[in-house]
């Protein structure tokens, strides 16, 4: 591992969005804890997978810990899950924002909070001028496919609420509190697996019976 030739930026503030929800949520070690873990100081290195998930797990904990909640091990964690996983039902990634917002979290600004890879990767590489010898596993076609995938399903929610919320204001719809789930299912038609994106592009293939020349059997 080796950095660049330009020097490692130390600073806070406002800016990309990890020193947004670094100052946000008040971990100021955030983006420098970022890149010791990227380049391996001291540690394993670290993909940006695997830090968008550390960093997120971290927000979740931190929102909860601004709350003023007291929540058992564990629980932070499991929240995240809550919130982002595409095999949660509806009704769990409700029951899990209702559970928040009844802590005390804003709900609504702490999933507009949560980062993506993309989001991890401009930080290291534009932000903080970080680069390290073995990238292999962080840039890979399947990470960057998911979180196309995430945005279109945030976007589709974003726009879903707009227009419930133009018509209520315009009395043509009725309807209390409201949550949007964009539920996205994957079926092969010859085995009829029905997975998520994230399993189908996880494990790389459905049920089929798969033979070692690539084929598939009927």
């Amino acid at each position: 591992m080796a950095p660049s030739n330009s020097p490692v930026s130390r600073r806070g503030g406002r800016g990309p969005k990890i020193e947004r929800i670094a100052e946000r949520y008040e971990i100021p070690e955030l983006g420098d804890d970022l890149v010791a873990a990227w380049l391996g100081e001291g540690r394993q290195q670290r993909s940006l997978r695997e830090l968008e998930v550390d960093v997120n797990k971290r927000l979740v904990r931190a929102a909860l810990d601004k709350a003023g909640a007291h929540v058992l091990d564990g629980e932070a964690e499991n929240f995240y899950r809550l919130l982002t996983s595409d095999d949660v039902t509806a009704g769990s990634r409700t029951a899990a924002r209702n559970s928040l917002r009844e802590k005390g979290v804003d709900v609504d600004q702490l999933e507009a909070d949560i980062v993506s890879y993309q989001s991890v990767y401009n930080y290291l590489k534009r932000h903080r001028n970080v680069e390290r010898e073995s990238t292999d596993s962080d840039e890979s076609s399947t990470d960057s496919g998911l979180d196309t995938i995430r945005k279109l399903r945030s976007r589709l929610r974003t726009v879903t609420a707009g227009v419930i919320d133009r018509l209520v204001n315009a009395n043509e719809v009725f309807i209390g509190p409201y949550e949007i789930d964009v539920d996205i299912r994957v079926t092969c038609t010859d085995c009829e697996t029905r997975m998520t994106p994230t399993a189908l592009l996880s494990s790389g293939h459905c049920n089929c019976t798969r033979r070692t020349d690539g084929a598939v059997d009927e």
